[in-house]
Order: structure tokens, then C-alpha cells, then sequence
């Protein structure tokens, strides 16, 4: 009587089941992210059932992000492994052969990266509204000088990423009073239509797997100043331009994205201060030129998202060089890059290993003017520009990766390092980054709360003992007359270091005033308080932290 072929499109549901807890057992142990370096069991990527279909069988991963720089070694580890798993399980039960494997990655709805605190998660959802619900990382490109091709570089970034992860990339033109994408993006269909989500919502334009908007899209009967494609000026002042960049974002219903990138305008201004304390960034993008001018202004906006609690991921220097027909490289405002790589100090929050030059291209430009940026349309003649924005778009990716997965430290406004406490009498080391705050009503004080990797700590805090600090350092302030402006130990004053403003006196009048009425949250950099005198000033996280009693760690 002949034998049956044992292959796996006969096998009993028995040895399926014995298979594919082998399986999983050993691709979940034995693959390490190469990113991570953590196993997949470990991560949570891996699911508990394997499908089968005539000689083969696909493995599941369901990972929080297609952002991932390394995901087709990824795949290879697996095969790699289960190929080896199968190839032993065949010697042992004498198949005649064994199916071959498939590795299927796809990605759970993403919600912005926050802190563990599910509390804070749900704070954040209510500040940001239904349209950002459902978005992941925001990501700042900004210059502090015009003109160096910062939205050149924010587009091409996007439509990168989108290579990685496509209908889950978003770009908005933040630069209201010029903004550029009508510019360089043509969209096929560019009408903005309504959404059912909320009153005056609306959808963004959706082109070649990325979600877009800018105020040159909006119709011109909007009311708004420079919108539409053809709109004039936009001559609008700080306060409105604030709030029209808030509408962008929040009543935008965005859907599902692993990343937005904004494009900011130039500068360190209102709209910067506005998207800084507003929302969650994991991070930002410098955009420069070589010349000294432009990296030292570079500098500056690197200082003042540092200042925020903001970690410039990267850098970029534009137009850096060019290659002549007759041989050699030329650098014609100079190597900038030397002058970036020196930035990276304990001062300023910047991996100088994270630093991309891009060419003077021609193919750039005409990329540009035609409306389709190149990491779109990818001409064979711009492998050397496509080069620079996959490894711009890699580096980023990666950073976002380990962010989200707890990997990277949280680093806090106004110190360009990761920073941990002690409580007297105790050796556990909390993060300041994880800080959570509240107001406890009845007794008028705050309720801060710090985690650590063995749990948590909660700590009431006095008004008094917040309110003569330093908003940025957390220095103890001496108790004045309100007529004069209390001065730290440093000789700086309270108001020289406001982030925001006082609507009265920097001191209380009466020991009532002490009373927090207010806290919202301002980005990774701190918190808002506004008191009950009416005062409105912005703590930093290390301030919260000494106020609490912390011992700072650095």
C-alpha cells in the first residue's frame, strides 16, 4: 500500500496546532528586533495563530507603527528562524517537506505617544479633539532663516515616509503667512470637503498616500487672510495667527496616521510657541544652508526647542555642495556640517550623528516647480538627492520607533538631558519626563506624580512651594514685595523667564492667590498654571519635580 506524502495540506488538526505553538514559541524567543533588541514575545508583535494555505503558512505581526527603518531585515530574521524551526520539526516526524513561510506585517490604530498614564492619555485625547485622535507622532521641520528649503525638505520627508507606511503619513503647511505647499504639491483632486466628525470639520487632501493641508488649499471665501491658491498677503497678528494654525490642526478630522510633518514658518515665533505647547511633538528637523550665518541662526532654533522640551532629531544643511562636469566637489558657502557637529553638548538637545547635506540639485528645483517632489516621483537621475531623504527618513523613523517603545529618553524642558530624581531618605530614581499633575481642590495644592521602572510615587505639592520657584530651573526665589520682581539666585528675573506671560504681578498678593485654578498641559515642556490673582506662567517639568521634593539626577 503506498505511503501519503506528509506535507502540511494533509496534516491532522493535532500536529497543526503542535506546529504552530513551535512556531511562534520559537520565532517569538529567538528574533530580536534590530532596532529594539528586544524579542517579539517580548514586544507583543507576534500573533498566537499562524494561517495556513496548501504547502505554506504565514506568519502575523501587528506592530504599532509601519515606521520601521528595518522591517525587511525583520521579515528575513523570521523566515531565517522559522525556516531552521521547520527544517528540525521535519527531521523529527519524517515529512517529505515542509511549507514554506510567509511574514504578514500590518499595524494597529495608532493614538498619539504620551506617557504610561492612561489618565494623561485621555487628558491629551480631550485637548486635541477627534480630528488628532488617532495620530502618533507629530514631527517639527523648521529654519530660523528663510529661503533654505525647509519645506522643500518637509515634503520630501513626508512622501518618504509614506515609501514606509502609505495613507499614514500627514504634512500641514503651518507657515501661514507664506505658505508652500499649493507650491509644490499639485494634488489631482484639490477641493477640501467637509467632515461628519464634529461642526466645521474637514478633510484633508489625501495625494499619493499622504494626507495634506495648508491654508493655500482652503477656499478664499473662508474669511482667513491668504488662503486659497492665489490668496493675497496674509497680514494677521500673533494671537490669530495662533488660532488659525489651531483650526488647521484640530479641525482637520486626520483619520489614522503613524506621523504628522509639520512645516513651520521661519523663525521662533508665535506659531512655534503655539505647536511647542499645544501638542506632543516626538521631536523636529533643523533645515539650514552651509553658511555661517544660517548655522548660527540654526543654533538658535535648536536652543529654543530644547527649551521646550523638544529633541531635534536630526539635521538637515541644504545646498551644500555641487558636483562640476569636469570632476571634483565644491562647497561654495562653506562646510557648515562642521560647525552643526559641535552642537551636540549638555546644553543642547542634538545628535550630531543625525546630520544629512543635500546638493545643490537642479533636479530638486525642477521637482518644485512641476508640483511632484521627488521622493515622489523618484527620477532615475536624483539617486544621490533619493539617497539623502532615505536616510533622513530612516534616521527619523528610527528615532519615532524607539520614543514610542520607551527605548529613547524623554528629555525635558530646559535641559538637553535625560533627568531622574531621588526623594530624601530613598534610593528609587524617578523620571521627570513621566510627570503627571493635577489639582487637588479641596486641599488647594497639586497632585504630582512621578513614575520609575519598579512603579510610581504621588506628592502633594503647596501652591507656596511652586509659586516662589523658577519656572525653568525650579529654584527657590526669595518672597518679595509685589511691587518688585522676584530674582532667582542667579540674578535672572521671574519675568525674563517667563515662557508665557502674567496678567498681574509676578507675586501674590494674599496667601488665597496661592490657589491653583487651572493646570493644561504644554507639550513635553511642562505645565500652565494659572493662579488664582490671575497670574499665568509655564513650569517646567524639573520645576515640578524640585517642588515636589525631587533630588535632581542628571
Amino acid at each position: 500500500r503506498p505511503q501519503c506524502v506528509r506535507t502540511v495540506s494533509n496534516f491532522a488538526p493535532r500536529e497543526m496546532a503542535a506546529l504552530e505553538e513551535r512556531l511562534i514559541a520559537s520565532v517569538g524567543l529567538l528574533v530580536q528586533d534590530p532596532v529594539l533588541q528586544k524579542d517579539l514575545r517580548t514586544l507583543g508583535w507576534i500573533q498566537k495563530r499562524i494561517m495556513f494555505s496548501n504547502n505554506s503558512l504565514r506568519i502575523e505581526l501587528r506592530l504599532p507603527t509601519l515606521l520601521h527603518p528595518a522591517l525587511a531585515e525583520l521579515k528575513r530574521k523570521i523566515e531565517i528562524v522559522a525556516q531552521e524551526e521547520l527544517s528540525r520539526m521535519s527531521t523529527e516526524k519524517g515529512w517529505e517537506s515542509h511549507p514554506l513561510v510567509d511574514v504578514h506585517i500590518t499595524a494597529t490604530q495608532p493614538h498619539p505617544v504620551v506617557a504610561r498614564e492612561i489618565e494623561e492619555h485621555t487628558e491629551l485625547i480631550s485637548r486635541l479633539g477627534p480630528g488628532l485622535a488617532h495620530v502618533g507622532h507629530f514631527v517639527a521641520v523648521y529654519s530660523c532663516k528663510g529661503g533654505v528649503g525647509k519645506s522643500t525638505v518637509a515634503a520630501n520627508l513626508a512622501y518618504q515616509l509614506a515609501q514606509m507606511s502609505p495613507g499614514r503619513v500627514g504634512l500641514l503647511d503651518v507657515d501661514i503667512y507664506g505658505p508652500s505647499l499649493p507650491v509644490l504639491i499639485h494634488p489631482k483632486d484639490p477641493e477640501v470637503r467637509k467632515s461628519p466628525k464634529g461642526q466645521g470639520m474637514i478633510y484633508p487632501i489625501e495625494h499619493e498616500g499622504v494626507k495634506l493641508l495648508s491654508l493655500g488649499y482652503v477656499s478664499p471665501n473662508s474669511g482667513v487672510p491668504g488662503s486659497g491658491p492665489n490668496g493675497g498677503a496674509a497680514v494677521m497678528r500673533g494671537p490669530m495667527a495662533g488660532r488659525v494654525v489651531s483650526q488647521l490642526l484640530k479641525g482637520t478630522d486626520w483619520g489614522d496616521l503613524d506621523v504628522m510633518v509639520l512645516d513651520l514658518p521661519p523663525g521662533t515665533g508665535d506659531v512655534q510657541l503655539e505647536i511647542c505647547q499645544n501638542l506632543q511633538l516626538s521631536g523636529a528637523v533643523a533645515v539650514t544652508t552651509p553658511s555661517k550665518m544660517a548655522a548660527t541662526d540654526a543654533q538658535k532654533g535648536i536652543e529654543m526647542f530644547t527649551s521646550l522640551g523638544v529633541q531635534t532629531l536630526a539635521a538637515v544643511e541644504n545646498m551644500a555642495y555641487f558636483d562640476c562636469e569636469g570632476g571634483g566637489r565644491h562647497y561654495p558657502f562653506g562646510r557648515g556640517i562642521q560647525d552643526l557637529s559641535k552642537l551636540e553638548n549638555d546644553h543642547l538637545d542634538f545628535k550630531s550623528s543625525n546630520v544629512f547635506q543635500l546638493p545643490i540639485s537642479v533636479r530638486t528645483n525642477e521637482a518644485n516647480d512641476s508640483g511632484a517632489p521627488i521622493c515622489l516621483t523618484r527620477p532615475d537621475d536624483a539617486k544621490e538627492e533619493l539617497l539623502v531623504f532615505e536616510q533622513l527618513a530612516n534616521a527619523v523613523s528610527k528615532e519615532l520607533l524607539l520614543i514610542q517603545n520607551g527605548v529613547s529618553s524623554e528629555h525635558i524642558g530646559g535641559l538637553g538631558s535625560p533627568h531622574t530624581v531621588t526623594f530624601p531618605g530613598e534610593s528609587e530614581e524617578f523620571d521627570v519626563a513621566t510627570i503627571h499633575m493635577s489639582v487637588d481642590s479641596e486641599k488647594e495644592a497639586f497632585i504630582v506624580r512621578l513614575f520609575s521602572e519598579k512603579g510610581a510615587t504621588q506628592v502633594t505639592v503647596l501652591g507656596e512651594d511652586l509659586r516662589f520657584r523658577h519656572p525653568k530651573t525650579g529654584e527657590k526665589m526669595a518672597q518679595q514685595s509685589n511691587k518688585q520682581d522676584p530674582k532667582t539666585s542667579e540674578g535672572v528675573s521671574l519675568a525674563e523667564s517667563m515662557v508665557d506671560h502674567h496678567k498681574h504681578d509676578s507675586q501674590p498678593t494674599q496667601p488665597s492667590a496661592l490657589f491653583p485654578v487651572k493646570v493644561d498641559k504644554k507639550g513635553r515642556y511642562g505645565y500652565s498654571i494659572e493662579w488664582a490673582d490671575g497670574a499665568t506662567i509655564i513650569y517646567s517639568l524639573l520645576s515640578l519635580a524640585k517642588a515636589a521634593g525631587g533630588e535632581v539626577k542628571a
